[in-house]
C-alpha cells in the first residue's frame, strides 16, 4: 500500500601526462564483474511497464511511503549517485581475461615478473627525469628478456611518444594491444599518438574504445571530461543522475523523490518495488535475495523514462533527453553497463564477448564522447 509521509528523509590531466604508465601492483587477486550481471535472456519474468508497477504496490501488505527527497534535494549528483548506486570492488592495476572451457570470462592481474619490474623500476629514474632516449634503452632490455610483457610495451611506446616520435609510438602501443586487448590503457595512448599525427578521427575511435573497456575510470573521465580542441573530443555528461531513492525503514519501504523533478517519482517507485517485493524478485530472479542485477535497473531506467514522458511538456531535461535518445537507439543495457554496473564492478565490459564489446565502443561513440565541432 503507498502512503504519502509528511517529513522529510534525514540522511546523515596535463597532456603531458596522458600516457604516463602506473606501475602494476603484482596483486594476486581476481575479480570477474560476472557476479553482477543478469542477462536479460535469461529472466523469469516480463519486465513490468510502471504503471504495473503501481498497481501492485497499491495492492501489496507491504506498506511504502512516498515524501520528497529532503536535504539532499540541493546535494551534489555525486552524493545521491553514491546513495543509489555505492562503488563495489576496486579495480585491477593491469587486467587481462582468461577465458574458462565453459566460455565463461574471468578478469585476473596481469602476470608480474620480478626481473622486468626491476628493469622498469631502473628506467622510471631517466624517464622522470625527461631522458627518455636512457629510458627507452632500458624498455628495450626488459622486453628483449621477456617479449611478451605488456607494461614493459607500454612503457616502450611512452619512451618514443615523449621523446618526439609518435609513429613509431603508436606502433609500440598497438603491439600493446596484441599482447592484452583487454586493458584500455594501450587504447588511450594509441589515441594520444594519432592525436599527436593529426588522425583524429582514429584518435577519438581508441578514446571510445579506452571508455568503452573502463568506463568509470576517474582519470579518463578527468582527462576526456577536461579536453579542449588539441584532443579534439568532448566527453558528455552523465545522463543518470538520480532524484530519487528507496530505503527499509522498519517494517516499510521508503521512497524519497525531489518532487520539484517528478519524472523521477517513477524512478524510485520502482526502486522500492524491487526492494519491498520478494515475489517480484523471485519472478524475474529465481530468488527472494536482492543481488544488484541489470534487470532491475532496466525496469526503474524504463520507469523513469515513462516518467519523463509524462512530464517531458512541463518540464524538460537534457539529460533525459539523452535518455529516450539512448533507448530510442537501442542502447538502454549499454547506458547501464556504462553508468551503473561499472561502477559496481570496474571491469565488467571485460567478460562481455567480442560483438557486446563492439556495441559498448559503439554507444560511446554515439553518444558519450562527440567530436569538437
Amino acid at each position: 500500500m503507498l502512503r504519502p509521509v509528511l517529513k522529510s528523509l534525514t540522511l546523515g590531466c596535463v597532456l603531458a601526462a596522458c600516457a604516463s604508465t602506473p606501475k602494476p601492483t603484482g596483486s594476486a587477486a581476481t575479480t570477474s564483474g560476472a557476479e553482477f550481471t543478469q542477462p536479460l535472456s535469461d529472466r523469469r519474468g516480463k519486465l513490468l511497464a510502471l504503471h504495473e508497477i503501481l498497481k501492485r504496490m497499491e495492492a501489496s501488505p507491504v506498506q511504502y511511503k512516498v515524501a520528497d527527497l529532503g536535504e539532499y534535494k540541493d546535494a551534489a549528483p555525486e552524493q545521491l549517485i553514491e546513495k543509489v548506486w555505492p562503488w563495489g570492488s576496486e579495480p585491477l592495476d593491469f587486467p587481462a581475461v582468461e577465458t574458462g572451457p565453459d566460455g565463461k570470462r574471468s578478469v585476473r592481474p596481469y602476470p608480474g615478473d620480478a626481473e622486468v619490474m626491476a628493469l622498469l623500476e631502473q628506467a622510471e629514474v631517466p624517464y622522470q627525469a625527461g631522458r627518455f632516449e636512457e629510458a627507452e634503452r632500458i624498455y628495450a632490455q626488459a622486453l628483449q628478456l621477456r617479449p611478451q610483457c605488456y607494461p614493459a610495451m607500454l612503457s616502450y611506446g611512452d619512451a618514443a611518444l615523449f621523446k618526439g616520435d609518435p609513429a613509431s609510438a603508436l606502433i609500440r602501443y598497438e603491439q600493446a594491444t596484441a599482447l592484452n586487448p583487454d586493458d584500455h590503457r594501450s587504447y588511450f595512448y594509441r589515441g594520444t599518438a594519432l592525436r599527436a599525427l593529426g588522425r583524429m578521427k582514429e584518435a577519438r575511435a581508441m578514446y571510445a574504445w579506452a571508455l568503452a573497456l573502463r568506463p568509470s575510470n576517474p582519470y579518463l573521465l578527468d582527462v576526456l571530461g577536461n579536453a579542449d580542441e588539441r584532443l579534439g573530443v568532448r566527453l558528455q555528461p552523465a545522463v543518470l543522475k538520480p532524484r530519487a531513492l528507496a530505503r527499509q525503514e522498519g517494517e516499510a519501504v521508503a521512497v524519497y523523490a525531489d518532487m520539484d523533478h517528478p519524472s523521477w517519482l517513477g524512478f524510485g517507485m520502482c526502486k522500492g518495488f524491487w526492494l519491498g517485493d520478494s515475489s517480484h524478485r523471485q519472478e524475474m530472479l529465481g530468488t527472494t535475495g536482492h543481488p544488484w542485477t541489470s534487470l532491475e535497473e532496466t525496469e526503474c531506467i524504463a520507469a523513469l523514462a515513462t516518467g519523463y514522458s509524462r512530464n517531458r511538456e512541463k518540464q524538460q531535461d537534457p539529460a533525459l533527453e539523452r535518455l529516450i535518445a539512448i533507448i530510442g537507439d537501442g542502447y538502454a543495457t549499454e547506458l547501464i553497463l556504462y553508468e551503473v554496473a561499472s561502477r559496481k564492478a570496474p571491469h565488467i565490459v571485460l567478460t562481455l564477448n567480442e560483438a557486446q564489446r563492439q556495441r559498448m565502443q559503439a554507444y560511446v561513440l554515439e553518444h558519450v564522447l562527440a567530436a569538437q565541432p
